[in-house]
């Protein structure tokens, strides 16, 4: 039985082409102070990419955040256009006729962002994508979650849930308040069978990250956290190296696991694939935390041994999720308050 498991393992991470990603390289034109252009490189997953498209006819919307061009319509659907230049606090042509559109599709909600150009898509392994701190100091506000270097140009992977967040906090996940959450029980039982517990939150996002770790530890959780996959293999195997030496369960390190899906270095499906395949984390409760949860990534991390998935917007499911996985509470069914 083991052996078969390790084979549809091999199989499905062959057919989700797991550790590999393909990003859509753009370009903002900056505008120097001497008159001349220089182009500042820009990538996204192909995955959050709906559609490019010329600048469409926008309608003003009241009391926009200043960097909120107007509304378009495509396909039916209202879609905010956002300069993103002007987020960047990059100067560019105010002439938008020959710019273009991306129409980013994630998070359940569709977005659109003026750029200049648009050049190709690179298929790159998730290894050849390096975090940001190996150039500048990530911090909390910072919007590079990752850096690509192609053609002797490094192209930097911007933070868009952080963007969209702060263009429109109405959709925000740090609208979401656990203390104010009366599907989660705050109480010193509660609080303790909670202190018990430590979870290590994997995401290259650091604005993420400080969200979901807050939320946990608002509810009692210990937390622990890494930047990348590769960070948080490194760290899992160090807790296994212990957990060894001093002969008590590794459980007594890490007792769960949140991970997301796109991360230099190291994406959460390989992640998963190789902590499934170490005898320490064989059981440990993994939850895939991720803004491309598809139907097909679902299945493709439930198939590789995840215990759930989340949503990026679904904040609010976490607590719960972990109350179940770790202390065998059963998650509260919608409607019961």
């Amino acid at each position: 039985m083991m052996a078969k498991d390790g084979e549809e393992r091999k199989s499905i991470l062959t057919e989700s082409g797991t550790n590999e990603l393909e990003i859509i390289e753009f370009h903002l034109k900056k505008q120097l102070p001497d008159g001349r252009e220089k182009i500042a490189y820009y990538g996204i997953n192909v995955a959050k990419v709906r559609e490019v498209i010329r600048v469409p006819e926008t309608t003003d919307y009241p009391n926009a955040q200043r960097h909120m061009v107007g509304v378009f319509s495509l396909r039916e659907r209202l879609i905010p256009l956002v300069d993103l230049a002007g987020w960047l606090g990059i100067r560019t042509n105010p002439d938008n006729s020959n710019k273009v559109v991306i129409v980013t599709d994630f998070n359940k909600m569709a977005n659109g962002f003026l750029i200049d150009s648009v050049s190709r898509i690179h298929r790159v392994s998730w290894e050849d994508v390096e975090s940001p701190s190996q150039f500048l100091e990530a911090g909390e506000n910072d919007c590079v979650v990752a850096v690509v270097r192609r053609d002797g140009n490094l192209i930097m992977i911007l933070d868009f849930e952080k963007i969209i967040a702060d263009i429109n906090p109405e959709l925000s996940m740090e609208k979401y308040d656990v203390t104010q959450d009366r599907k989660v029980i705050i109480d010193d039982r509660m609080m303790a069978m909670r202190q018990a517990k430590t979870i290590l939150v994997v995401d290259d996002s650091a604005f993420i990250r400080k969200m979901i770790e807050t939320t946990l530890r608002t509810a009692g959780y210990n937390v622990v956290t890494a930047k990348d996959g590769g960070d948080g293999l490194e760290m899992l195997m160090e807790f296994d190296r212990l957990s060894q030496e001093e002969k008590i369960p590794v459980a007594e390190f890490v007792s769960g696991i949140i991970t997301d899906v796109e991360m230099p270095r190291m994406d959460g499906m390989h992640l998963l694939k190789r902590l499934r395949d170490t005898p320490a984390f064989k059981t440990t409760p993994i939850v895939m935390f991720s803004s491309l949860m598809s139907d097909d990534n679902r299945h493709k991390a439930l198939q590789l041994g995840a215990n759930d998935t989340i949503t990026k917007p679904e904040l609010g499911r976490m607590v719960g999720m972990m109350d179940n996985f770790l202390l065998g509470i059963p998650i509260p069914k919608p409607g019961n308050l």
